[in-house]
């Protein structure tokens, strides 16, 4: 399976946002805030998976370093982010072509925190259910998230995780190499949802895609490597 197709079913799967050229495209940290608003009768637009193939392609050949795709499923939004900064496990990334500073954090291929995005995500405490998934083991484990709400207030969500080991199978990122890679899931019960987590794993224990939940309002976002 070749990068553009697998982009071409991200689009079919997980609606990416379109984009209109390197330098100057909507993303999900140009959309911001506004894209609540968007919600209703001025939704995002389709996506076009064939552009956002052409800037990921743009990004591994005119820079070096890490470089990720991700996607805010509900608000059709959709960024190549490289990263900007780290703090000890945790990676801060940016979109590639852009100075903006909306940002994102990550532990281990994870979605730890959002900033600039509206209802961010400020902080999450995963370290029991990081350390089943990366090891490929089944158990249970409690994570914390906490979001800001409409009224910018802070609220912590508890969720009580059940993980379950999947099959191996191939992934292959945008340099065209390809691992073999565990799907890790996990059923988060809180108080007023349940959530579906996935995770690919390799056996080193690398998270090279996470579609993991981040808020009421963010729904699932979606990280996965590129290189």
């Amino acid at each position: 399976m070749t990068f553009l197709t697998r982009l071409g079913l991200f689009g079919c799967v997980a609606t990416l946002a379109a984009c209109s050229s390197v330098e100057n495209r909507q993303n999900v940290f140009t959309v911001g805030k506004a894209v609540i608003g968007q919600l209703s009768a001025n939704k995002p637009a389709e996506p076009d998976p064939n552009e956002v193939a052409r800037v990921a392609q743009h990004a591994l050949t005119h820079s070096t370093g890490p470089l990720a795709i991700y996607r805010l499923e509900e608000r059709k939004a959709v960024a190549i982010i490289r990263p900007i900064a780290r703090n000890g496990a945790y990676q801060t990334w940016a979109s590639y072509g852009s100075s903006e500073r909306r940002s994102i954090s990550s532990r281990n291929g994870i979605l730890t925190a959002t900033r600039g995005l509206g209802n961010d995500l400020m902080s999450s405490d995963i370290d029991a259910l990081l350390a089943l998934v990366s090891h490929r083991q089944a158990g249970t484990a409690s994570i914390e998230q906490r979001y800001l709400d409409g009224e910018n207030q802070t609220v912590t969500i508890r969720s009580d995780c059940t993980v379950s080991r999947g099959e191996s199978e191939a992934f292959a990122d945008g340099t065209g190499r390809t691992v073999r890679v565990t799907r890790m899931m996990a059923q988060c019960e809180q108080d007023e949802r349940r959530v579906t987590n996935s995770y690919l794993v390799t056996d080193a224990g690398e998270i090279v895609q996470s579609r993991h939940w981040a808020g009421p309002t963010m729904g699932h976002s979606v990280v996965q490597r590129l290189r």
